[in-house]
């Protein structure tokens, strides 16, 4: 997989577990405990603080998390 995607102009990246070197405004797949755990998504706000955008919810891959973040993408141009 990739370790960048743009969707609608909108950054994203999959990171190894940390966020913190994500620019803001962009989103990213986090691994946790390096994907054995599985995967996170979050978007870093514009004060550099990550959002977590699956709650309670984690995703096995990140081609899983990678769909679910264009689609929210997409909900997010359209509103």
């Amino acid at each position: 997989m990739k370790r960048y995607h743009s969707h609608l102009d909108r950054d994203i990246f999959v990171t190894s577990g940390s966020a913190k070197d994500l620019s803001p405004g962009s989103f990213g797949i986090c691994a946790i405990d390096g994907g054995a755990q599985g995967w996170s998504v979050v978007h870093i706000g514009p004060d550099g603080d990550a959002a977590d955008l699956g709650g309670e919810y984690y995703f096995a891959t990140p081609e899983e998390a990678l769909v679910f973040l264009k689609e929210l993408i997409e909900m997010l141009q359209a509103g």
